[in-house]
């Protein structure tokens, strides 16, 4: 059985475990003391102990009885990686050039502006980009996946990165955070940096980064509540991290809803929710997603279309503790099997896939599993077989 490394941060379920730490253990857990937004209740916080703990045994576990027990190091698979480069820039600028092209004709033509620039960007950015979801969201994911390929192929050929690929991760930065939102922008830096990482002698050998880049890392999130408070009120000051700790807080108020409206009425939706989704996703019918008929329903009133479901809130709506237990399993054993599968691959196309895989999979945490898995998960899989056939990728 492999060991789950808590700073292997190419593990799907370490980056799950991150996200959901952080978006909705922080507050009650932490920072409740300090900023008391409201109370969350002892069921609320059992809940969100308990899915984690499932959640990990199952992604520790699953992958000992689906597959063959042999679980080859990381240090050991990189080494026999054979490479056939001669087409992989014509597929990086093909996907790259489409992805700015892309945002240039929303800016220019859809929505005749940059929405950051705006005033009053928080009620602005989401009336512009109104009905213009699905360009948004291709644009992300080809500008995304031209990048992190160029990082790890430069990384794992060169040893280093070409100043060239920074200048183009600022202009992929620049246009995808055109938009108004901070973490499209923020997977996109933190998706290179970790193709880049990966292939340094350091992480192969400990399967793991070092806790400089955990305190990086904590900076980095510092460095964007003070963007974001400054977007908000052209000021920098630390008390954004009030507004951080809100961030964390609204997740816990939702699933606090949610816990509390379903005991309530006493039902349970038996999985109506995902299918409701689904056919969401697929055009079937114009209902909406679970998180916009939810702030409906329970006369929620905030700025944006729905509230965040959350996993621990999708599964205790449809079948209780019962749902708590099968969707934790479910995720985890997803998020060990997927591993193991890449793996085993020792394919550098499929470590890449591994790495855009794992930071989309920790949106499940706080957005539960059709509308993340459908909008960034899947598109991006698909377009990562896409680059890998175009460059013809023979690794």
């Amino acid at each position: 059985m492999r060991k789950i490394r808590i700073f292997n941060v190419l593990h799907p379920a370490i980056f799950f475990l991150v996200a959901f730490v952080f978006f909705l253990m922080v507050y009650p857990f932490f920072l409740e003391h300090y900023f008391p937004f409201f109370e969350t209740t002892s069921k609320t916080r059992i809940m969100l102990v308990i899915y984690p703990l499932i959640f990990i045994m199952a992604a520790h576990i699953a992958p000992s009885y689906l597959l063959i027990k042999t679980f080859p190091k990381l240090k050991d698979v990189v080494v026999d990686i054979r490479m056939d480069l001669k087409y992989w820039k014509r597929a990086f600028y093909l996907f790259f050039i489409a992805g700015v092209s892309l945002y240039l004709y929303m800016y220019l033509f859809k929505m005749g502006t940059i929405p950051i620039f705006l005033d009053n960007l928080e009620s602005a950015r989401i009336g512009v980009k109104k009905g213009l979801g699905k360009y948004i969201l291709i644009a992300n994911a080809l500008i995304s996946v031209s990048l992190v390929y160029r990082f790890a192929i430069e990384k794992f050929v060169l040893g280093g990165i070409k100043i060239i690929s920074v200048i183009y991760l600022v202009i992929g930065v620049f246009f995808v955070m055109g938009i108004g939102f901070r973490g499209p922008a923020a997977y996109l830096i933190v998706s290179c940096f970790l193709a880049y990482l990966i292939f340094s002698n350091k992480y192969l050998t400990r399967q793991g980064i070092s806790m400089r880049y955990i305190i990086l890392g904590i900076v980095f999130i510092v460095f964007l509540s003070l963007v974001g408070y400054y977007r908000h009120t052209g000021e920098f000051s630390f008390r954004a991290i009030g507004s951080t700790a809100w961030t964390t807080a609204v997740n816990v108020s939702n699933l606090g809803a949610i816990v509390h409206n379903t005991d309530k009425s006493g039902l349970f939706y038996y999985g109506y929710t995902v299918l409701s989704d689904l056919g969401v996703a697929l055009g079937l019918h114009e209902n909406g997603f679970t998180g916009v008929i939810l702030k409906t329903k329970y006369n929620m009133d905030f700025e944006g279309e729905g509230m965040t479901i959350t996993a621990p809130g999708e599964a205790y709506m449809n079948f209780g503790w019962v749902g708590i237990v099968f969707h934790a399993v479910f995720l985890g054993t997803l998020a060990g099997f997927f591993y193991e599968v890449i793996m085993r691959s020792g394919k550098l196309s499929w470590f890449v896939v591994l790495v855009l895989f794992s930071l989309n999979f920790s949106r499940l945490a706080v957005g539960g599993i059709v509308a993340p898995g459908l909008f960034f998960l899947v598109p991006q899989l698909i377009l990562c077989g896409a680059f890998i056939i175009i460059a013809k990728l023979r690794i």
